[in-house]
């Protein structure tokens, strides 16, 4: 082992900044080649270490054993423990690439994940196919072939996996202290690519966009929501269309001053500028409370344009009319050129086709709905160009 060290010693004494790009490229390629090797040469030590059972008397187990004396996680540790026996056991010739260094771990731990579902016989055929493709293929596209070798020798046990995936699907979602929403799902392989194949969709670049991909995908999935919400599909709760919820007085939509924040139904809180957002094409319920809080007098205002309309807007925008955007026209909303807080009419030449990404910047950063050269409308890209619009507060800080 001292001359491993001795070796490992020497490959990190290169400062790999003074080689020219080929040499590093060659340098890379065999460092990873050997690494594998290792990895053959660890887990070889890690089987024979386990049938002596050596680990027992201190420690419990050969898992316990890695979490303490080489400090791995307990899953790593787990999945060494396994693969070392699967290698030994079953794998030889998987065993034999991983030794050579022609594959890494991660594909040796994908043909592992076939011995406890296909006959010994089936293994032994498939293991040289599968150790040729993963000698010029990634892990993610040797899962796909493995998951053939599945579905071919075992159909019933890999529909017996894809049911614990489907039951094991989640959405986590909260509101932390600034009231930012944070979650995370875990789907099953199908309803993954639903899902990633809508959020694609609606979160390609366009035009000048800064945004970085999660950002874009984050605006993805609230298109996708208000898609949703605007078809009228989703099923009714509380006796109502789902909808969005603002609570907000008149005096914060019209930017007077000392006007408080918007309240939502499902407890965010907001500065008037994103209810204006919300409510620019909106039915609005009236709602006339006491003194004390208590409902006087409720009425619902129509402030939502017409399907009559819409469908005129839609005839005259095409698409969102932000320069160079062509998202189309189920995606976009009728934006109030003047808002009607501020006296602007629902009309259809006071509205416009803007895109929900859009329609942000446009009340976000003020900037101008204008009159186009051919006849239709057009936003000023410059930002603070609408006249009517207020610069947001910045929060004080450091």
């Amino acid at each position: 082992m001292g001359q491993l060290a001795a070796v490992v010693d020497e490959a990190i004494a290169v400062d790999p900044r003074g080689l020219p790009g080929p040499a590093l490229a060659e340098r890379i390629v065999e460092l990873r080649r050997q690494i594998n090797r290792l990895e053959s040469a660890y887990l070889a030590s890690l089987e024979a270490f386990d049938r002596t059972g050596a680990a027992l008397a201190d420690h419990g187990s050969t898992q316990a054993f890695l979490r303490t004396e080489c400090h791995l996680a307990p899953g790593r540790a787990g999945r060494d423990v396994h693969l070392s026996r699967d290698l030994a056991d079953a794998l030889p010739t998987t065993c034999a690439a991983l030794a050579d260094g022609r594959i890494g771990v991660d594909h040796a731990q994908l043909i592992a994940s076939l011995r406890p579902m296909i006959s010994p016989e089936a293994l032994t055929d498939s293991e040289p196919h599968l150790i040729d493709y993963a000698s010029r293929a990634t892990p993610q596209e040797l899962r796909k072939v493995v998951t053939h070798v599945k579905h071919s020798y075992a159909p019933d046990r890999l529909r017996e996996d894809e049911a614990d995936d489907y039951d094991h699907r989640s959405l986590h979602a909260s509101t932390i202290l600034d009231g930012v929403g944070v979650g995370n799902w875990t789907l099953h392989p199908v309803g993954h690519e639903t899902v990633m194949t809508a959020i694609h969709a609606a979160s390609r670049p366009v035009t000048d966009d800064d945004r970085t991909p999660a950002q874009r995908r984050a605006d993805a999935l609230i298109t996708i929501a208000e898609i949703a919400l605007k078809s009228g599909e989703l099923p009714i709760t509380g006796g109502v269309k789902p909808h969005v919820s603002v609570i907000v007085p008149w005096k914060t939509l019209a930017a007077q001053p000392g006007a408080p924040a918007a309240d939502y139904g499902f407890g965010a809180t907001s500065s008037g500028e994103w209810a204006r957002r919300v409510a620019c094409d909106a039915e609005v319920a009236r709602i006339v409370t006491g003194p004390a809080g208590e409902i006087l007098d409720s009425g619902r205002a129509s402030r939502c344009f017409t399907a009559a309309q819409t469908r005129a807007i839609v005839a005259r925008d095409r698409t969102c009319v932000w320069p160079g955007c062509d998202t189309p026209p189920g995606w976009c909303d009728c934006h109030h050129r003047i808002h009607w807080a501020d006296g602007g009419s629902t009309s259809v030449d006071n509205g416009v086709l803007i895109c929900g990404r859009h329609h942000d910047r446009i009340h976000q950063h003020g900037h101008a709905v204008v009159d186009a050269a051919t006849g239709g409308r057009t936003v000023d890209v410059r930002p603070g160009t609408d006249p009517r619009w207020q610069a947001p507060r910045h929060r004080a800080g450091p």
